[in-house]
């Protein structure tokens, strides 16, 4: 499944790879894309919202779903 993410925090070219680097570390997930304010990733289910969340969270941005 497709989950659409909404990420606050972000604002330039190394926002997108810090967020892209930090959703790549969780296992089960494949990054699509990534831009400013929004990332694309597909997942099994979304049950791993949270673990998103986290590593968002780790690398000083907020998930806003």
């Amino acid at each position: 499944m497709k989950l659409n993410l909404k990420i606050d925090g972000m604002g330039c070219e190394h926002c997108i790879k810090s967020v892209k680097e930090a959703l790549e570390e969780i296992k089960g997930i494949k990054v699509l894309d990534v831009k400013i304010g929004s990332a694309e990733v597909e997942a099994e289910n979304d049950s791993i919202l949270n673990e998103i969340k986290e590593k968002l969270d780790d690398a000083g941005y907020d998930l806003v779903r």
